[in-house]
């Protein structure tokens, strides 16, 4: 990705067009107009890093106010920009915007402007802090207490810390969505525990709960050292992974309920977190760390399988979860495509994502199935989701309805497709950052 430096005749003229914009705004509604930028020290003003935490404080001020009555975003190497106005006191939307400001750590970065109907900046009672030390920002400023670097680099902390924290609770939120969406054939859901007898719902819950904090740590290492080779972000991965691994089964006694979806989300949060540092797209870097590892992989070809997804593979050649990171995600991308189409046509989560599913039964090669009941389990679910797929969309919850007693029968759970369902949310989520 190219870094663009700007000048002090480009910051300044920046300077100049939002004092303009904000003055022909407040001619045209007459009521106060915000203005909202980001605080980043130094000559780069604009990077993806930079830009998720600016998106985040956009949602965060639209949730705050009233709909807005005109909503502007702009994005230049002169840094992100934003403009609204509302129909709202200026005192009273000056007031709300210093509560954005002084939210967490990251919102020390955002810069909210309130501009009166008169033209008048509103000002605040109390200083900000600064990024190093946190006491008065003047004062530090004044004294030249910290250099240039040591304040680029604080402010680097708060936008990478917080990246890794949302990757990991758009991670998380994906995981709580998939098992909770109900119906489910064959898995645990609110309805039922599926083909599962030690597996319910809380478990589902405790686990996913107990990975949180090992996403967040997966997207820290890659934003922390972003610079290096695939072998090696896939060895911090690898490691963090293990670690996830092992909260996982402490939290559920020793069963494995997301042991795939560690491997498939951890890779896609380090494509995501790679994307946010160096540009590119997040499928596209996950599906590169996937393929140097299935190299890695096949170089050790001589090793025993461990997982049941490297026993299913030893015997039916059937490449599961590394197969479709490697492949770019083809089976997730088409489930995330199939989500949206349904987000977009009114359906809620729960339906969007249940009427989801047997999209992904019928086209994925499910190991977990093939584990269960061989080529002949595996042919009869995409079957049977295919035949859900023929029916009017009126008549496939119904129809799931009685998959799911049949497939709790013939013992057969698509654990792969739950994979899938859930790395879909996942992407969904990313598309709208």
């Amino acid at each position: 990705m190219h870094i663009s430096k700007i000048t002090l005749d480009e910051m300044l003229s920046a300077r100049e067009r939002r004092a303009e914009k904000q003055r022909v705004l407040t001619e045209r509604f007459g009521h106060p107009v915000v203005c909202f930028t980001m605080n980043i020290p130094g000559e780069v003003k604009y990077t993806p890093l930079v830009e998720f935490a600016f998106l985040e404080g956009v949602r965060r001020i639209e949730t705050a106010m009233p709909p807005a009555q005109h909503r502007e975003l702009i994005r230049e190497k002169t840094g992100c920009e934003a403009f609204f106005v509302f129909d709202l006191a200026a005192e009273e939307t000056k007031r709300r915007m210093i509560a954005i400001e002084e939210e967490d750590a990251v919102a020390r970065l955002f810069d909210i402007d309130v501009i009166g109907a008169d033209g008048e900046k509103l000002s605040r009672a109390r200083q900000r802090g600064c990024l190093v030390c946190g006491g008065p920002v003047t004062a530090c400023a004044r004294s030249r207490a910290h250099g240039l670097a040591e304040v680029e680099a604080a402010a680097d902390r708060l936008l990478s810390t917080f990246a890794a924290q949302s990757l990991a609770s758009s991670a998380y939120a994906a995981l709580i969505a998939e098992v909770e969406a109900t119906p489910k054939p064959g898995l645990v859901d609110r309805n039922n525990n599926g083909a599962h007898r030690d597996m319910d719902l809380a478990l589902f819950l405790r686990s996913a709960a107990a990975l949180r904090p090992y996403f967040a740590r997966m997207a820290a290492s890659v934003l922390a050292g972003w610079e290096n080779d695939p072998v090696q972000i896939m060895a911090q991965l690898r490691a963090e992974g293990i670690a996830a691994e092992q909260a996982m089964f402490a939290a559920t006694g020793g069963i494995n309920t997301h042991k795939g979806a560690i491997f498939s989300m951890g890779l896609l949060i380090a494509g995501k977190a790679l994307a946010l540092r160096a540009g590119g797209d997040a499928v596209a870097n996950a599906a590169a760390l996937a393929q140097s590892d299935l190299t890695a992989e096949l170089q050790r070809a001589g090793k025993r399988p461990e997982t049941n997804g490297e026993h299913v593979y030893a015997r039916y050649a059937a490449r599961g979860a590394r197969g479709e990171a490697a492949s770019g995600f083809p089976t997730a991308c088409a489930a995330k495509a199939v989500y949206a189409a349904y987000l977009q046509a009114g359906k809620g989560w729960n339906d969007a994502l249940a009427l989801t599913l047997p999209h992904s039964m019928a086209a994925l090669q499910d190991t977990n199935l093939l584990h269960r009941g061989g080529p002949e389990g595996l042919h009869f679910v995409q079957q049977s989701a295919r035949a859900v797929l023929a029916l009017p969309e009126t008549e496939r919850i119904p129809a799931l309805l009685a998959l799911d007693a049949e497939l709790i029968k013939r013992n057969l759970s698509p654990g792969g497709s739950a994979d899938i369902l859930s790395l879909a949310v996942l992407l969904h989520t990313f598309e709208a950052c």
